[in-house]
C-alpha cells in the first residue's frame, strides 16, 4: 500500500512539471523530455542534459534505497551518450537527476539511469561534494512540503573540452536550484560546483545562474516574487 501512495504522488507531480515555470528548450539542437517522475533538456549537439527538473516531497523520501543499475544509451535520443564514451575516459557518469529521489517509481529510477541523465564530472566531486549537495536537498526535503529542483550544466568555458567517440561536452561546471515550499512560504536556494579538481560549492543567487546559462528560471511566479526569490543567496544546510 505504502508503494501505491509513493507512486502516485509521483506520477502528480509529473502532472504539472512546468507549475513554475520551465526554462527554455527550444534551440535548434535541443530537444525536451518528459518522464515519469522529471523534465529536461537535451542538447543534441554537446550530447549532454542542459536542465532537469522536478518535485521533491517527504513521502518520496520513504521509499527503500533501490539497487544501483546499468548506465545506458538513451532510445529516445539519436544523440544520446554511450557507455564506450566514458570508459578510461577519467569521468563519471553523474546524475542530473539522483536515482535515490526516485526510488519510489520503478519506471522513474529505470529513466534516471539512461545516459541522457548524466554529464561528464570528475569521480572526487561525484563521490564527495556533489554527493553531499544531493544529501542536503534531501534533508530539506524532509523539512519542507515539496522542492521543485533543477538542475543543470554551465558551458561558459573558454574552452569545452569532449570525451569519447560521440564528443560528449564536459561541463565547466554543475548547478542546483531549489525551491522550498512550506504552507504559504517560499525559500529558495541556488549552488554552482565547478568541474575541476579540489572544487567546493559555490553559494549563489539564482540570478547569477540564469546569467551564466543564458535560461529563465521560475517564469510563471508572479513577477515581484520571482524577483525577490532570484536575488537571494542562502545556504544550502
Amino acid at each position: 500500500m505504502l508503494f501505491t501512495i509513493l507512486l502516485l504522488a509521483t506520477e502528480t507531480l509529473n502532472a504539472q512539471p512546468g507549475r513554475f515555470g520551465l526554462p527554455a528548450c527550444d534551440a535548434p539542437d535541443q530537444q525536451l523530455a518528459t518522464r515519469t517522475a522529471f523534465t529536461l533538456c537535451h542538447s543534441n549537439s554537446q550530447r549532454v542534459p542542459l536542465w532537469s527538473a522536478y518535485e521533491l516531497t517527504p513521502e518520496m523520501l520513504d521509499a527503500p534505497s533501490a539497487a544501483r543499475q546499468h548506465f545506458r544509451r538513451d532510445p529516445e535520443f539519436a544523440s544520446s551518450a554511450t557507455e564506450e564514451d566514458y570508459k578510461r575516459s577519467g569521468f563519471h557518469r553523474s546524475h542530473v537527476v539522483p536515482a535515490r529521489d526516485l526510488a519510489s517509481s520503478p519506471d522513474a529510477l529505470r529513466e534516471s539511469y539512461y545516459l541522457s541523465n548524466t554529464v561528464p564530472q570528475l569521480p572526487e566531486l561525484n563521490l564527495s561534494a556533489w554527493r553531499k549537495i544531493e544529501n542536503d536537498i534531501r534533508k530539506l526535503a524532509a523539512q519542507s512540503d515539496s522542492l521543485y529542483i533543477l538542475t543543470g550544466v554551465l558551458l561558459d568555458c573558454d574552452t569545452i573540452r569532449h570525451i569519447g567517440p560521440n564528443q560528449i561536452a564536459v561541463p565547466c561546471a554543475m548547478f542546483k536550484i531549489v525551491l522550498s515550499i512550506k504552507g504559504d512560504t517560499k525559500s529558495a536556494y541556488a549552488v554552482i560546483l565547478p568541474n575541476q579538481p579540489g572544487a567546493t560549492r559555490q553559494t549563489v543567487s539564482i540570478r547569477e545562474i540564469e546569467t551564466r546559462a543564458s535560461l529563465d528560471f521560475l517564469s510563471a511566479l508572479p513577477t515581484s516574487e520571482q524577483d525577490t526569490l532570484e536575488s537571494i543567496t542562502a545556504p544550502l544546510r
